[in-house]
């Protein structure tokens, strides 16, 4: 994959997400424990043979910033290639939802034409769950000569869907710059597919576990599925890691009476009292006599003793004083915004 480089669209958000995306973008969303959702399409590309990355950044991006760094645990700290940090535009703000805004494209156009080792541009979301191998839909793209290949994927009824991402030559995304200099607010993937006919747009169907996370109830469905072993297993394989920022935690602690239950739990927590159907972030605490059930617990949050907290969502550094109750709904949960004491 030499004669191939990366673009990742970061600079949009999405609403519903409450106090989740109040000091964060989507793409820096805490993901499964202990992942955020840009890991996802930064290994896919790093997995696929690609070492030269660019990364849009939204107007909130001192979190993606702080997560990424110069992309070493992504081997992309490196001379010659690697991890390249991208401006978005101004007027895309924290409250844009258009993720392929050609402005981004327009303000980014030297480090396009100065791929000089990439005939080919792997263009992506950051916001799909997802473990692809691109290869073969890149060597598609090239043996079939199309202008465009975008891929698809098979939600969980058969049906095909878009999957955000699509192949596309360098000269065909310095031919959009210099056609349109000034057509800032226009939808990338809408103008290449206006630009072209049918016959120049080519297609690649992957059959594998993608879930989009454009929505709160996305975001919840994602994390309790990986709660399944076997999909579990699927999108962290072995031969294809998903990297993530390294923070080394001692083992999680599972004190005598605590009772753990269809719970995804990473190193360095601490717990007493009883985690069902939940995933936990690093570092949280749950004391003896708490109860947690159908929760998404960001890190460093404590859980005090004689607690019962049922489908809630608590971002960092929140702590619950001792014998609270909170409940939320099944489809709507209850989001906790960061460093609340409640």
């Amino acid at each position: 994959m030499n004669n191939v480089f990366g673009i990742i669209f970061a600079n949009y958000n999405a609403s519903g997400f409450g106090e989740l995306l109040h000091r964060r973008t989507i793409a820096s969303l805490p993901f499964a424990g202990r992942y955020r959702l840009i890991d996802f399409p930064l290994s896919n590309m790093v997995n696929s043979g690609i070492g030269t990355v660019g990364l849009i950044m939204p107007a909130a991006y001192r979190s993606l910033i702080d997560h990424v760094g110069s992309g070493k645990e992504w081997n992309l700290s490196k001379k010659i290639g690697g991890l390249f940090i991208l401006p978005g535009t101004v007027f895309s703000g924290s409250s844009n939802t258009e993720k392929f805004m050609l402005s981004d494209l327009l303000v980014n156009h030297r480090y396009i034409e100065r791929r000089a080792e990439g005939t080919y541009a792997l263009i992506s979301s950051a916001n799909e769950v997802c473990n692809l191998d691109y290869t073969e839909m890149i060597e598609q793209h090239i043996e079939s000569g199309k202008t465009v290949t975008f891929a698809y994927f098979k939600d969980e009824n058969g049906e095909e869907k878009s999957l955000d991402c699509f192949v596309v030559s360098r000269e065909t995304l310095l031919g959009i710059i210099k056609s349109y200099p000034r057509s800032s607010h226009l939808d990338l993937v809408e103008l290449l597919k206006s630009e072209f006919g049918q016959d120049d747009l080519g297609r690649y169907v992957f059959d594998a576990f993608v879930r989009p996370i454009d929505t709160i109830e996305d975001y919840i469905k994602a994390n309790r599925e990986l709660l399944d072993s076997q999909i579990h297993k699927n999108l962290f394989r072995g031969e294809r890691a998903i990297f993530t920022k390294i923070q080394d935690e001692a083992p999680t602690i599972y004190n005598d009476g605590c009772v753990v239950k269809n719970s995804l739990i990473p190193a360095g927590c601490n717990i007493s009292g009883t985690v069902e159907n939940c995933v936990l972030a690093r570092n949280v605490e749950v004391e003896e006599g708490a109860c947690l059930k159908n929760c998404i617990v960001f890190q460093h949050c404590i859980i005090k003793r004689g607690t019962v907290i049922e489908n809630a969502i608590l971002d960092k550094y929140v702590t619950v004083s001792t014998s609270v109750r909170l409940c939320g709904g099944t489809e709507r949960p209850l989001i906790i915004g960061k460093n609340l004491t409640l």
